[in-house]
C-alpha cells in the first residue's frame, strides 16, 4: 500500500511555487528595509542625536589603546572629564580597587579604577537616569567599537538632554573602568553606591564588533515600565529570546554587576563586524556610523522618557515578554505568552483530529513525522555552521582569533542557509514519499506546538515558536472548511497563513547573524527549520513532485559554490589584514625567552617564530597554567624584572604572615604574583587592601599599580623553610624586543611583554 497517498485535495505545483516566492521576498524586504536610520552630521539640530558630533568623541579617544595604568588611558579619563565639564556636568573621578575571582579557569584580578560620574540634577527627581559605558580597552586594541561606540553614545545623548528643559528626574553619566579586566569599574560604583540615587535605571551600552543592529539584549524585570519606554522609540530592537541565549554565553557586561546591586535598566550592544572586536583594527573609521546614529536614537528616546517617569513605580509593571515584529517591538505580559502555547497547542490538536478523521493522516504517521522533526531542525543548525567549520580546517587564518569570526561573512550565511534548507527539503521530500502531506504537515506542526509548550518557563522561547507558526496553522484549519474545488481560495487562504511566518523568519534569520558565525549560523539554522515548518503547506506540492537526488545534489552544489566563493573573497590580501596572536615571556632567572600564541601557527611569518609544538608554560604565564601555547625560541630584551620588597615578616606557632611591596620597574600597567604551594599554603590575602581570595594555588593578577607599586599582605601555613613565589608584569609593546619585525601583512592582536622571575622568601 502507497502510504504517501494523499486523500486531501492538493494545490497547484505552479500557484504553490509562487506563493512561496512572493512570501519570501517579502519577507526579505520587510527585513531589510528600512535597517537603520541616516547618519546625521555634525551640523544637525542640536535636541537631536547626531552620529557625527558623536564620532568626534571616538576620534579623539580611540586612537590607541586605553589599557588601565597606561599614559594613554590617563589621557582618555582626562578628555572625557573635560568634555562633560564643558556641557555643565558636575563631574568627579570616582578611584577605588576592583577584584574578581572566578572558578574556571582559576584566576583572580584586580585594579585601581578611576570611574568618570558626572550629574546634572533634575527638577522635582524621583530617582536617578544612568547612562553608562566603559572607556578601557584590551591591550593592542583602540577600541572604536569596544566601547568607543556605548561612550560617545553617552556623551552625545548626555549633550541633547542638556537642551530645553530641566529633566524631573536626575541624570548620570557613567564612564567605567577597568571592564576588560572583570568588571571592575562597575564593581567599585555598586559597591559605593550612594544612597541618594534612590530608585536607579542604567542604560548599559556595549559592543562585540563595530557594525549591525544596535540589540538591547538584556534588561531587568519587572520589566513592563522599562518596554513602555523602549517601545516608543522607532529604532529599538529587542527580543526576550536574546536574553535566553546572552546567559547561555560565557560574555558579560557591567550590566551584571548594576542588576546584582538592584538597578533596573537594559543592556544594549551591537555584534557584527565581530572580525575587529579586541583587535587592532577596530578603529574610529572602520565603525558604522549607521548603527551608531541607531544606538544613539534609541538611547536619547528612551532617556527622555525615563528622565521624566516616576522611577519609583518601575516595579509596578509587570514582567513582560518582548518580540521584534515588522512594525516595531510587541511587548506583552507572560501570561499571555503562555496562553498563546495552549492555543497553538489546542489548534494543532483540532487540526490532527479532523486529519485522523477525515483518514488523511494516521496518527502513527503524524507522530513519526513530529520526532524526525525535531531531528531535522537539529541537523539543519549544525549543517549550517558546517561551511564555516570546513573552510577554517583548510584555512585557519581566515578566522579573526578572538572572535573567530571571518571579515566577510556574507557568502558564509548564504551557504548557512541553503545547508539548512537543503537538508530540510531533503529530509520532507523523503518522508513525501513515505506519507501523505497532511501527515507531513501535522507533525511538523505538532513538533513545534510541543516545544512551544516546553519553552514556556523561558520568557521568549515560545513566542518565537507561537507567532510565526500559529497563523498558518489557522489557515490550514481555514482551509478545511472550504469546498474541494476552491483551489485558488485556499491557495490564498494558506498563502496568507504563510506570510508572518516568512516575515518573521527571515527576519530572525539576519538578526542571528549578527551575532556571527560560530553563534548565529546555528541560530540562523534553526530559525530556517522554523520558517519552513511556517511555510510548509505550500512546500507541500513542490516536494510531492521532486526529485530527492536531484535536489540534495543541487542543494550540496550551491552549499560549495558559496564556500568557495567565501574562501576567496576572504582569501588572504583581498581583505583587512590576517590576525594573530604573539606573546613574548623573558624569564629573567635563566635568562632565556619565549615567543607564544595560544593558537598555532597561521603563516610563513609566525611559523618562523613558533618552532615547537604547544604546550603549558606555567613559569613564563602563570595565569594561563594549564593552557597549552605554541612557541619558540626568542631574543633576550633588557628588560628589568618586578620587583618584590618585603615590609614586614612575622611568624608564631607554624604561621607566617608577610607583608610585600609589588612593583613594575619599567612602568608595566600590570603586575602579579603566584605562590608555590609546595612552600606555603595562603589562608589570607589582601592585595592593595582589596581582600582576596585564598588557596593553596594563591596568585593574581592586577592592573595600574601605579609607580609606586601594591603593597600584598600574606597569612600562610607554612610547608617549607622559605616561601617560593613567582612574581610578572605585563606591558603591550613588543619593539621593546631585540630585532623584532612586525609582520607587514597581518596585524598582531593582544601584544603582550611578560617579564618574570622566581624569588624565595
Amino acid at each position: 500500500m502507497d502510504t504517501g497517498v494523499d486523500r486531501a485535495p492538493s494545490l497547484p505545483r505552479g500557484g504553490s511555487l509562487l506563493a512561496l516566492l512572493s512570501i519570501l521576498l517579502i519577507g526579505f524586504a520587510v527585513a531589510v528595509f528600512p535597517s537603520f536610520p541616516e547618519p546625521l552630521d555634525a551640523g544637525a539640530p542640536p535636541e537631536v542625536f547626531s552620529a557625527g558630533r558623536a564620532a568626534t568623541h571616538i576620534d579623539a579617544i580611540a586612537t590607541t589603546p586605553r589599557v588601565p595604568g597606561t599614559p594613554e588611558h590617563t589621557a582618555a579619563r582626562d578628555y572625557l572629564v573635560a568634555t562633560l565639564q564643558e556641557l555643565g556636568w558636575r563631574t568627579t573621578v570616582q578611584s577605588g580597587v576592583g577584584w574578581t575571582t572566578n572558578d574556571d579557569p582559576p584566576e583572580q584580578r584586580g585594579a585601581r579604577v578611576g570611574n568618570i560620574i558626572a550629574m546634572v540634577p533634575g527638577s522635582d527627581p524621583t530617582g536617578t537616569v544612568v547612562l553608562a559605558a566603559h572607556y578601557d580597552t584590551v591591550v593592542g586594541s583602540p577600541g572604536a567599537g569596544d566601547d568607543g561606540i556605548g561612550v560617545s553614545t553617552a556623551l552625545e545623548t548626555a549633550r541633547a538632554l542638556g537642551v530645553g528643559p530641566a529633566p524631573r528626574n536626575d541624570i548620570m553619566v557613567l564612564l567605567t573602568d577597568g571592564e576588560e579586566n572583570g568588571l571592575l569599574g562597575s564593581q567599585v560604583f555598586t559597591r559605593s553606591r550612594s544612597p541618594a540615587l534612590g530608585p536607579t535605571v542604567v542604560l548599559n551600552h556595549e559592543a562585540r564588533g563595530n557594525a549591525g543592529i544596535p540589540m538591547t539584549f538584556r534588561m531587568t524585570f519587572p520589566n513592563g515600565a522599562l518596554l513602555d519606554a523602549l517601545t516608543r522609540s522607532p529604532w529599538a530592537e529587542a527580543d526576550s529570546l536574546t536574553q535566553l541565549a546572552f546567559e547561555a554565553l560565557p560574555n558579560d557586561t557591567d550590566f551584571r554587576n548594576f542588576t546584582e546591586a538592584g538597578f533596573s535598566g537594559f543592556d544594549t550592544a551591537i555584534a557584527a563586524g565581530a572580525a575587529y572586536y579586541h583587535s587592532p583594527l577596530d578603529t574610529p573609521d572602520r565603525l558604522s556610523r549607521e548603527s551608531l546614529q541607531q544606538m544613539g536614537d534609541t538611547s536619547l528616546s528612551t532617556a527622555r522618557i525615563l528622565a521624566d517617569t516616576d522611577l519609583m513605580t518601575l516595579d509596578d509593571g509587570g514582567d513582560e515578554v518582548v518580540s521584534l515584529v515588522p512594525w516595531g517591538l510587541l511587548h506583552y505580559p507572560r501570561w499571555v505568552e503562555i496562553a498563546g502555547a495552549v492555543l497553538l497547542l489546542v489548534a494543532v490538536a483540532l487540526l490532527v483530529v479532523v486529519r485522523v478523521r477525515r483518514r488523511d493522516a494516521t496518527p502513527l504517521q503524524i507522530l513519526a513525522t513530529g520526532a524526525l522533526t525535531v531531528v531535522a531542525g537539529a541537523l539543519a543548525a549544525a549543517l549550517a555552521w558546517l561551511p564555516w567549520w570546513l573552510a577554517q580546517q583548510v584555512s585557519p587564518g581566515m578566522a579573526a582569533p578572538v572572535a573567530e569570526e571571518p571579515y566577510r561573512p556574507g557568502p558564509f550565511q548564504i551557504a548557512a542557509v541553503v545547508a539548512a534548507l537543503g537538508l530540510l527539503f531533503v529530509v520532507a521530500a523523503a518522508l513525501r514519499r513515505r506519507v501523505p502531506g497532511p501527515a507531513l504537515t501535522c507533525g511538523a506542526f505538532l513538533a513545534v506546538a510541543l516545544l512551544a509548550l516546553l519553552g514556556t518557563p523561558f520568557p521568549g522561547a515560545a513566542s518565537t515558536l507561537v507567532l510565526p507558526v500559529l497563523p498558518a496553522v489557522v489557515a490550514v484549519l481555514v482551509t478545511l472548511l472550504l469546498p474541494a474545488d476552491a483551489v485558488n481560495r485556499r491557495l490564498a487562504v494558506l498563502t496568507l497563513g504563510a506570510l508572518p511566518g516568512a516575515v518573521l523568519g527571515v527576519r530572525a534569520i539576519l538578526v542571528s547573524f549578527d551575532a556571527g558565525l560560530v553563534a548565529g549560523a546555528p541560530g540562523a539554522g534553526i530559525f530556517v527549520a522554523l520558517t519552513f515548518a511556517a511555510t510548509l503547506p505550500l512546500w507541500e506540492p513542490i516536494l510531492r513532485e521532486t526529485s530527492i537526488r536531484w535536489s540534495a545534489l543541487g542543494a550540496l552544489l550551491l552549499v560549495a559554490v558559496c564556500t568557495v566563493a567565501a574562501g576567496v573573497v576572504n582569501r588572504d590580501g583581498a581583505t583587512d589584514p590576517r590576525q594573530e596572536y604573539l606573546w613574548y615571556a623573558l624569564d629573567t632567572d635563566n635568562g632565556s625567552a619565549t615567543w607564544a600564541s595560544p593558537h598555532g601557527p597561521r603563516s610563513a611569518w609566525s611559523e618562523a617564530l613558533l618552532t615547537a609544538s604547544a604546550t603549558p608554560l606555567p613559569e613564563l604565564f602563570p595565569w594561563r597554567a594549564d593552557e597549552s601555547l605554541s612557541h619558540g625560541a626568542a631574543p633576550v630584551a633588557d628588560l628589568v624584572p618586578p620587583d618584590v620588597e618585603v615590609l614586614e615578616d612575622t611568624s608564631a606557632g607554624g604561621a607566617r604572615e608577610l607583608r610585600l611591596r609589588l612593583s613594575s620597574p619599567r612602568g608595566a600597567p600590570a603586575v602579579g604574583l603566584w605562590v608555590d604551594g609546595a612552600t606555603a599554603t595562603v589562608h589570607g590575602a589582601t592585595v592593595d587592601g582589596q581582600r582576596a581570595e585564598p588557596s593553596s594555588d594563591f596568585g593574581f593578577m592586577f592592573w595600574a599599580p601605579g609607580p609606586n607599586g601594591i603593597e600584598v599582605t600574606l597569612t600562610l601555613s607554612v610547608l617549607s623553610d622559605r616561601l617560593g613565589v613567582r612574581v610578572s608584569d605585563l606591558s603591550g609593546d613588543l619593539s621593546v624586543v631585540p630585532g623584532y619585525e612586525p609582520p607587514t601583512d597581518r596585524v598582531v592582536v593582544q601584544p603582550s611583554v611578560v617579564v618574570t622571575r622566581a624569588l624565595e622568601i
